[in-house]
């Protein structure tokens, strides 16, 4: 029996706005947004496809707006256990170098879990998944961290089947401590064929609604890092049939799904 799962950061609700296109053709069982407008007639706008919200988490503030994780779920192949949130830690001190860095790029966000817990009907197995969207400015070292927290709190040793997935915004160093640290948890990863997930380019209509710093910002980031990859999908108990990174440009960021068998 198959289960799809799909992440994707919006960008400002962006690719929210599109995301009929690939329901139609995909059907994915849950979908993972980062970047997500988090008010009621937003979120309820997926509700006639047959998704319904199994939680959401407020990350920042933008223009009147508010952002943040939200988790669907398909309603005929799914049933929602609700679970406890995820203890808050006490924010780690952040160096005054990235506090000011977050300060002009405009990117002083936090860090978001959002965990949720589903049974599937035919099958009657219990899966875990959890929504994330790290820290935009901040060492790896940090985000490393926070996700170790996460997955302790969360009790992975313990879940048979696990996900945990979404925008880690973890650049491309120090790539043996993620890969490490996930194999602490029995985890292992299902975007390993995917090398590139976030795409920049000043032609884009997206491009337009950064502000000056994070223009200036984002081409400096692809002047050094051609193909950035900080979205994630990692698993456990369960199989992976394929994962593929979906051809559309909605947000700077592409759609990535995996399809396990159970």
């Amino acid at each position: 029996m198959d289960f799809s799962y799909l992440t994707y950061n919006t960008l400002f609700n962006n690719g929210f706005e599109n995301i009929k296109k690939i329901i139609d053709f995909y059907h994915p069982d849950v979908l993972c947004f980062q970047e997500i407008d988090t008010r009621e007639d937003n979120l309820s706008k997926l509700y006639k496809y047959g998704y319904k919200l199994a939680g959401y988490e407020n990350s920042f503030v933008r223009l009147g707006a508010i952002y943040g994780v939200a988790t669907f779920y398909k309603e005929n192949s799914l049933r929602h256990i609700p679970s406890l949130p995820i203890k808050k830690k006490n924010e780690v001190f952040r160096s005054l170098f990235y506090s000011i860095l977050s300060f002009l790029l405009g990117y002083n966000r936090q860090k978001t879990f959002l965990s949720s817990n589903f049974i599937h009907l035919k099958t009657n197995k219990k899966i875990t998944v959890c929504n994330t969207h790290l820290f935009v400015i901040g060492s790896n070292a940090l985000r490393i961290r926070h996700i170790n927290y996460v997955l302790k709190s969360l009790g992975t040793e313990k879940k048979q089947r696990f996900i945990i997935s979404g925008d880690f915004n973890y650049l491309p160093y120090q790539r043996k401590k993620l890969e490490s640290l996930m194999k602490k948890h029995q985890l292992k990863e299902a975007t390993k064929n995917v090398g590139q997930t976030i795409k920049f380019s000043k032609e884009d209509d997206i491009f337009q609604t950064f502000g000056s710093f994070q223009k200036l910002s984002t081409r400096i980031v692809n002047i050094f890092f051609k193909a950035l990859k900080i979205d994630y999908i990692f698993y456990k108990g369960l199989k992976l049939k394929k994962t593929e990174r979906i051809e559309v440009r909605y947000s700077d960021h592409y759609p990535i799904i995996s399809t396990f068998s159970l």
